[in-house]
């Protein structure tokens, strides 16, 4: 099924640099959408060995928790 879309000039201009000779404005569209969805468990563990920065995350948001302590209520 074909569906037509409208787009601004600016949007059109985008995306026309995006696309490559061989691909179609569909094409370009799903290849750009595809690379929005992450999966969050690829992110697991990629802290593990920056011990530095896992203690600086920590702190911050103990800082943050103290800050903001009562506000929900």
């Amino acid at each position: 099924m074909v569906r037509m879309v409208s787009l601004s000039n600016k949007a059109y201009s985008e995306l026309k640099d995006f696309k490559n000779a061989d691909e179609s404005f569909s094409d370009v569209i799903l290849r750009l959408l595809k690379h929005k969805r992450k999966d969050i468990r690829q992110f697991a563990g990629i802290l593990k060995d920056d011990k530095s920065e896992l203690d600086l995350i920590e702190e911050r948001l103990m800082e943050d928790r103290k800050n903001n302590k009562g506000r929900s209520q």
